[in-house]
């Protein structure tokens, strides 16, 4: 199989793989650090490959500039027709690492919004809890302030009762008063 191909391939079960991972954020994330991973790999092969697909193409030439000095001009052709070949893989071999780069970046970018969903979901997991608390101490206070306010509600009372019976005390002391 082409490298292209190989790529491409790769390509579609990754694409594939990320929608079947998303509905895991945990299995999304080790999917991620191991796309990473891969590509990192893919890109040190694509580095060696250029290196020696440059290497043979420097080979070619000095064997080409060899028989056009000899005069083997059959030579020449099959030298040129090898250089041909060699930038041709040369080409490949660079947009193969171009597209593993992208790649790589890709997965990079992937990763870290995955692990920022995942904060995320653990903030509103937390945020959740703070809330359920506070609800809990909102229905705490609300059934405190029902207490308070039926206390108030009874020193009210016995406050207008206490008044009732100071005015009546004091209607009773001066009746008592005038009838010494």
């Amino acid at each position: 199989m082409k490298p292209l191909t190989t790529m491409a391939v790769g390509a579609v079960f990754l694409a594939l793989g990320y929608g079947a991972a998303d509905a895991q954020n945990g299995r999304a994330i080790r999917q991620d650090r191991q796309d990473v991973r891969q590509d990192r790999r893919e890109l040190q092969r694509d580095n060696r490959d250029i290196r020696q697909d440059r290497h043979e193409l420097a080979g070619d030439r000095r064997e080409l500039h060899q028989d056009v000095k000899a005069g083997r001009t059959g030579e020449v052709k099959q030298d040129r027709a090898e250089i041909r070949a060699d930038k041709r893989e040369l080409r490949e071999d660079v947009r193969d690492r171009r597209d593993d780069r992208r790649d790589l970046n890709r997965d990079r970018r992937d990763l870290r919004n995955d692990q920022a969903v995942k904060r995320d979901r653990q903030d509103v997991r937390q945020d959740r809890r703070e809330l359920a608390r506070d609800n809990r101490d909102i229905r705490q206070d609300r059934r405190e302030l029902a207490g308070d306010r039926r206390e108030l509600r009874e020193d009210v009372r016995d406050r207008r009762d206490d008044r009732r019976d100071l005015r009546q005390d004091q209607r009773d002391l001066v009746r008592d008063e005038r009838s010494r």
